[in-house]
């Protein structure tokens, strides 16, 4: 299969002690869904920062940011970890042909949350886009958006209708393909998810805005429905990256999409 250069989509080559046929390496690939560049509103956390910290860094116009979407290849499955918004400027698809891949070729996508910008990605006119892959749904999560009622849990619903046979809802103790392990942080939504392949991190929304959160975790986006566990897990999984060693990739990092916190 074709392979571009880096100049054309950024591949991370970690360690991975796995399944998927042992493989020894796998490659990352961070899909840029946004068309633009991209800001955070310093509004969105202004409720929880210290006074006078989004100005003391030279924030005040705004917090860099992206929308992506990660798809780990592990030289014998390709999973996809979201699917950004879908709308008609995503750019999820194009990166992922890029860098050598189509949409026939996901065997699994993984979802940390359920928000439009992560899975507006897998449908297109009610249809799965992703036509050959199976789509793994964290209970917690998909029970949280139940509660909600029908009008909230509708485009939920309607990936679920697309996906069809092919939709896993897992609970905690259920195995994941590839040795994925899902790991609950939640706050952000009710079930949100990261997931741990090898020495990576797939870290969702934990983190909106990492110049202001990596150092001050303590402060939320307007956007995490519980605050105290929202920061609760952005600790802990800060601390997870930095004690065991873990790159760390987050659907809203800015360029290059990831954190080394050894």
């Amino acid at each position: 299969m074709k392979r571009l250069s880096f100049a054309t989509m950024f591949l991370a080559i970690v360690a991975l002690l796995g399944s998927c046929q042992k493989p020894a390496t796998v490659e990352v690939v961070a899909l840029q869904d946004n068309l633009q560049p991209r800001l955070m509103q310093a509004a969105l956390f202004a409720e929880t920062a210290p006074e006078g910290l989004i100005e003391s860094l030279g924030l005040q116009e705004g917090v860099p940011a992206s929308v992506c979407a990660f798809m780990v290849n592990t030289q014998d499955k390709q999973i996809l970890f979201d699917a950004g918004n879908g709308n008609d400027d995503s750019q999820l698809l194009p990166a992922l042909t890029k860098a050598g891949y189509t949409a026939s070729d996901i065997d699994y996508v993984m979802i940390t949350h359920m928000h439009g910008d992560h899975i507006g990605g897998m449908t297109r006119d009610g249809k799965a886009v992703f036509e050959n892959a199976t789509l793994y749904i964290p209970k917690i999560e998909y029970d949280g958006w139940i509660a909600m009622g029908e009008e909230r849990s509708a485009q939920m619903r309607a990936m679920i209708a697309a996906y069809g046979d092919r939709v896993k809802i897992f609970s905690a103790s259920d195995t994941l393909p590839c040795d994925v392990e899902a790991i609950a942080a939640v706050g952000h939504t009710p079930g949100h998810t990261a997931y741990r392949v090898g020495d990576v991190v797939i870290a969702g929304d934990v983190m909106h805005g990492v110049a202001l959160q990596l150092e001050h975790p303590e402060i939320c986006a307007r956007f995490d429905t519980d605050k105290v566990n929202a920061v609760a897990s952005r600790k802990m999984l800060i601390e997870k990256a930095r004690t065991e060693g873990l790159r760390m990739y987050g659907m809203h990092f800015p360029a290059p999409y990831y954190l080394d916190l050894k």
